[in-house]
Formats: C-alpha cells, structure tokens, sequence
C-alpha cells in the first residue's frame, strides 16, 4: 500500500469510527472465538466494509457482524485470489435497519458537511463569501442586497467550502475569487449554499435555496457545479418569479450520470474509491496536494459503502436490484437512465435565464498508471479494448464521474457553442478539479462580467 493510500483510507476511516459496543453484547460465542483464525476485531457486534485492492482497484467488501453469522460475513473477502487480498482498510459500524437508512444518510451529510448542523431550517444554507471565509449572513442583509448577486451551489458529497479551496489552489483562480467578492465591482456580493446531497433529492435543495433567496431583491448569477447544476435547474424550473440572468454549469449532470444508473450503484462505489485512491496517489508521486475535494469525496464513498453495505450486498455477486438506488433520494435523481421521472419533468428550463455549460472528458496518459488502468476498466469506447466487463461503468467519453455528453443536455434540447464550451479529452483536469483548469477559470471570468 502506497503512503498516499494508506493515509487517505486511515483519515477516512478515523473520520467514519463509531464506538463498538462493550460488555457482553460485544462477545462473539467461545466456539467462534476458539476457531483458528478468528479475528478479534470483527467480533465487537458490529458490522463492517472492507476495503480491498483487487488487481490494482478497489472494492467495497460488506461483512455481517460475526456474532450474527460466524465466519460467514467474511467469506466474500477471503474469496478473492491470493494476490488480492490487501485490505487498505476496514471500517466497522452499528448495523442498520432498513427504517434506519435515512437517518444514517441524514447524519452521513451532516459529516461531509458540518455547517449543515448549524442550520435549523434548509434555507438557512445561504452564506457570504467575506474575502477570507464563508460567514452566516446578519439579519436583513439579503433583503438590503441590490443590484447583482452571485450564487454558488456545490455538488455531491461536497460543501462550499469547496469553492473557497479550489479557486485559492491557484493564482489565477484566487484573483478571479478577489476580483467576483469586491463589492465595488460586478458583484454585491458572493453566496454560497450548503445543502444536503444524499439524503434528499435536488428539488428539495431548490425549494429551500428559493426559500433563502426570498428576501433578496438582487438579480442573480449561478454557478453550479456537478449536481449543483441540477439544484440551480430546479430553481429555475420552480420559481420563475426569481429574476435570475444566468446560469452556468461545470460538469454537471444534466441528464443524470453513469454512476447513479440503479444497476451500477455498486460498481459505481468501487469506480469512485479507486477514482480517490488513484488521484490521490498520482498527486504524491508528482509532489502535488491532492484536489482539496478528494479526501471529501473519498470520505462520501466510504460513508455511503457503510450505510448501504448490507442492502447492496457489498462484494456478492448476484444482480442488484433496481430499487436499492431509490433509498439514496440525492442519487435517484441523477440516474442517467430512460425512465429517470425526476430529470424527465424537470426540463424545458424558462427562456428568460441565459444558461451556459462548460465540461469535458478525461484520458489519463498510459503513465498515469493508477488513473489508466482505472479508466481502461470503467469506460468501453470504440477506440479501446474492453478490459473487464464486470467493471464497465461508461459506454461513452466521461470525466470519471459525469458522462459528457450529459454536461450540456437539457431534455431535448442540446447546447452548443457558444452556450456550450467543450474543454475536449484532457489527461489532467476530471472532475474534482475543473476549478484549478485555467479555461475553466477564463471562461467563467468572461461570463461573470
């Protein structure tokens, strides 16, 4: 295990450790304990997910509690070939009803987002970029706002802290931040809007952000990134009364993704924990941080695998079935399939608000090692061998999250320049780092004028 790996897994891990019971509930039977083998660790009463690197990727192994099932929640890892056996890591947790889901989604987007616990209602998720910080806006100040306002909506598994990171990575996106926050300029002033991304659906983040934009008489200007274009679309959709002059959207899934698709879900959290894993590592070996979004998303994943461990049935391999999706409302809504109910009633968006896309696709060069063999795995093209079937996630060009050709799709209508801007194939920027791609920044730079 490379030292990138080990600390990004153990930082997760620490992250999502819930205190194992104690006494005699926490006591495997003697004749568990006695078996040769038996591992200590995995007799505490609760469940678990393991880890595991498989021929170089990742995937999510589910374990039952042992006391439940002696050695039987530990089959499905030890089956796999010798050589496949490292467990990166192993993350332990109470076990969960099925009437206990939305509660553990619930609490899994308070801890990818803390601000979210400060909140007693969700509109209360506006705040205001003050040159240094996101800080709660006073009493009255949105309704004192006038002239033009900017909004930022962040994605899945993301908070807008986000956004302050990203653009401070580099020189040119923190001018950009400086320059989009002086309030003497475009701008009165910057928001952010911190939501809830698993546990409730996209509409639902829009009628609160409507909610808290209420008060404001200012016209708008958004910018959502991945599926915060799908709150902003919903926005626009609901509350035609908002005087929005335009929208601009980086990567998102417009008309759903890949990874959200029902029959995917399972491979889509192997896909994006070796997605982290491998970013991760390419990043050490060139002496570069991580994107500041990384060890969030990886810390969704490893959240999400320990919510969903038992109902997916983690490293089986029978077929999954469709309706286990539609237990996590934000990625139900972001199916790229056919009878997606939510995105087909969600488009045409009102004429009146100028929408812009920006997006492309990834293709690691072959010595990216970690970040091709994950590429070669997930997504069939015409121009490449299919590697292994069992891994397709993408039958089309993607950034490793979002299919492409999803990014500037609106129902039946498809955007095209010059309200499409199309970065093409690039072999550094995917999807959690749009915002440190320089024609990312000059092409927002242009727009929010």
């Amino acid at each position: 295990m490379t030292a990138a790996s080990q600390t990004l897994w153990a930082q997760v891990g620490d992250r999502l450790d819930v205190p194992a019971p104690s006494g005699e509930a926490a006591r495997a039977p003697i004749q568990q304990r006695r078996r040769r083998g038996f591992d200590a660790s995995a007799a505490d009463g609760r469940a678990a997910v393991r880890l595991l690197r498989d021929d170089g990727l990742l995937r999510w192994v589910y374990e039952p509690p042992v006391r439940q099932l002696g050695t039987q929640g530990r089959r499905s890892w030890r089956a796999f070939s010798p050589e496949s056996r490292e467990t990166v890591q192993r993350i332990a947790f109470p076990e969960l009803g099925a009437n206990q889901l939305t509660d553990a989604l619930r609490n899994l987007d308070r801890r990818l987002n803390p601000v979210l616990t400060e909140f007693k209602a969700p509109s209360e998720g506006l705040r205001r970029w003050n040159g240094q910080a996101w800080a709660p806006l006073a009493a009255g100040e949105l309704a004192a706002l006038t002239g033009r306002v900017l909004v930022l909506v962040h994605g899945t598994f993301s908070a807008s802290a986000m956004y302050a990171k990203e653009f401070t990575a580099t020189v040119d996106g923190e001018t950009l931040l400086q320059r989009l926050a002086d309030a003497s300029g475009t701008y009165k002033a910057v928001l952010a809007f911190d939501h809830p991304t698993l546990s409730v659906a996209p509409w639902l983040n829009a009628l609160a952000l409507r909610d808290a934009l209420a008060p404001c008489p200012a016209e708008f200007d958004f910018v959502g990134h991945s599926r915060g274009g799908l709150v902003i679309s919903w926005l626009l959709r609901m509350a035609p009364e908002l005087r929005a002059r335009q929208a601009l959207f980086v990567g998102s899934p417009l008309a759903g993704t890949s990874l959200a698709a029902p029959d995917k879900l399972r491979q889509a959290l192997d896909t994006l924990a070796s997605f982290a894993d491998a970013v991760s590592e390419v990043s050490f070996k060139a002496g570069k941080a991580a994107p500041p979004g990384l060890q969030v998303l990886a810390l969704g994943v490893g959240g999400l695998a320990c919510v969903l461990g038992k109902v997916l049935e983690l490293g089986a391999r029978t077929p999954l079935v469709d309706a286990a999706v539609g237990l996590v409302p934000g990625l139900l809504a972001q199916g790229r399939v056919n009878n997606n109910l939510e995105l087909a009633q969600l488009y045409p968006l009102p004429a009146s608000t100028e929408v812009r896309a920006i997006g492309g696709s990834f293709m690691p060069a072959e010595a990216n090692e970690p970040l091709w063999k994950l590429w070669k795995r997930v997504t069939n093209l015409k121009s490449q061998a299919m590697y292994y079937g069992a891994d397709l996630i993408f039958d089309q060009p993607n950034d490793l999250v979002v299919d492409s050709a999803s990014m500037n799709q609106l129902g039946d209508l498809t955007l095209a320049a010059p309200h499409w801007e199309d970065l093409g194939v690039s072999a550094q920027t995917h999807h959690t780092n749009y915002f440190q791609d320089l024609r990312v920044l000059d092409w927002l730079d242009r727009r929010l004028r």
